[in-house]
């Protein structure tokens, strides 16, 4: 990914393109967007199949791995203090 910032030595940013900065900023808030959306509606997802008893089926397992993926991304985001 190609940097439409630079950090300035007092701790700000200047904006290198300003449209190409504002294009990468919506695409990385359709991104944020997207994973929040998919917090609340993946643990809707695994109580069905836990319901249904398919607790070990590749479905329900490939959802538990994606509420992993998303979890640790979303705590990563907070360290950057991104939310």
């Amino acid at each position: 990914m190609e940097r439409q910032t630079r950090k300035k030595e007092n701790g700000t940013y200047e904006i290198i393109n300003v449209e190409k900065a504002a294009e990468s900023l919506a695409r990385f808030e359709d991104l944020y967007e997207y994973v929040i959306d998919r917090e609340t509606s993946i643990p809707e997802e695994l109580a069905k199949l836990r319901n249904e008893g398919k607790e070990k089926s590749f479905k329900f397992r490939e959802y538990m791995g994606q509420k992993l993926l998303n979890t640790s991304f979303i705590s990563l985001l907070k360290q950057f203090k991104i939310d």
